[in-house]
């Protein structure tokens, strides 16, 4: 078995130091702070969820190959944060939607597998969760859904943090193609210091900016040393291009395919994914400048997240968990407000 790469993708919040503040002011695009994703209300949060491929735009002007996983073509899905304009859910994205529930909600992800007939079975992992699937097919990690066909699982929000998702299937190559996304769990009970806004001297520079409060909650744990003034979701990525190339010129080929006696035509694919060679590096699914411009940007139908981070003096921003695949986001606690 090829090892997985599985280095690659990291889901963790920042806490930039303000030796970067000068930077982030000099950037052309301002940027609010925000996680953006989808939600689910009340007791039960319910997903459904596709995987299917697209092309990812590349600064350089490349169009890559890729799968990812997206909302249900007529789904209508809740945004998070409410506040930010032209959000939308597309039918493949890189990273996948960010799924955004409460601690204690039961959380229901239905995957349909719209890949090529050739990608074979796919399947998500959600790790940090005790996770129950039905339906589909038996893999290697967790139940599996065929070409074509439908899976769910089910899962208890049990504690806040930010943890991956991921395929669980043939992980090397799907996981590479763009199978990865976020879980953000908010807390149940927000400690009543971390509710009384934002410090007035912020409000004041944020009116002065334009920008709006778009935190997905005033805590990251039901702690009060948790409270925190802007958050960031950033996911780190590399891609290597041949990986991808090869991927669809294998897809090609098998869907023009014309068996014979003497030729059977191949079914399946077999992409090797070693020698490792990554020709782009992003975050949240954007390589730089591209990651500067705002979310859900029309220019990137596949890539809505953007990784433009923007803070003002004092504020207290996302600090970064241990470098992992799968860690809750971890923030630095601190009394409020935080000095």
């Amino acid at each position: 078995m090829k090892r997985m790469n599985m280095k690659r993708i990291i889901s963790m919040t920042w806490l930039l130091p303000a030796a970067m503040l000068s930077l982030v002011l000099l950037l052309p695009m301002r940027a609010h702070a925000a996680a953006p994703g989808i939600t689910g209300t009340g007791t039960l949060a319910t997903f459904n969820l596709t995987a299917q491929p697209a092309y990812l735009n590349q600064p350089d002007g490349s169009s890559v190959y890729s799968w990812g996983y997206g909302c249900v073509s007529g789904s209508s899905p809740t945004f998070a944060p409410a506040a930010i304009s032209n959000a939308a859910c597309p039918t493949m994205q890189i990273p996948g939607p960010t799924l955004i529930v409460t601690e204690g909600q039961k959380v229901t992800v239905n995957l349909t597998n719209n890949l090529p007939t050739a990608a074979g079975n796919t399947s998500i992992l959600f790790p940090g969760f005790a996770v129950t699937a039905t339906g589909g097919v038996t893999g290697l990690l967790t139940q599996e859904a065929a070409p074509g066909s439908t899976v769910t699982y089910t899962f208890i929000a049990t504690s806040p943090g930010t943890r991956s998702y991921y395929s669980g299937t043939q992980g090397d190559l799907q996981v590479e193609m763009g199978l990865y996304g976020a879980v953000i769990v908010l807390p149940a009970n927000v400690p009543s210091v971390c509710t009384s806004g934002l410090p007035a001297a912020n409000v004041q520079v944020e009116l002065a900016h334009g920008e709006e409060d778009f935190r997905l909650s005033a805590a990251a744990y039901d702690h009060p040393r948790a409270c925190y003034d802007r958050e960031y979701l950033f996911q780190f990525s590399e891609m290597d291009a041949n990986i991808h190339n090869q991927a669809l010129a294998q897809v090609n080929a098998i869907q023009s395919c014309i068996p014979s006696t003497a030729s059977p035509c191949p079914t399946q694919l077999s992409v090797p994914t070693e020698p490792y060679h990554p020709s782009y590096f992003m975050i949240n699914g954007r390589s730089m400048p591209d990651d500067m411009d705002g979310n859900y940007a029309v220019e990137y139908p596949h890539q809505p997240y953007n990784g433009n981070p923007h803070m003002h003096p004092g504020e207290q921003v996302l600090r970064p968990g241990p470098m992992a695949t799968s860690v809750p986001r971890a923030r630095q606690p601190c009394a409020y407000p935080c000095p």
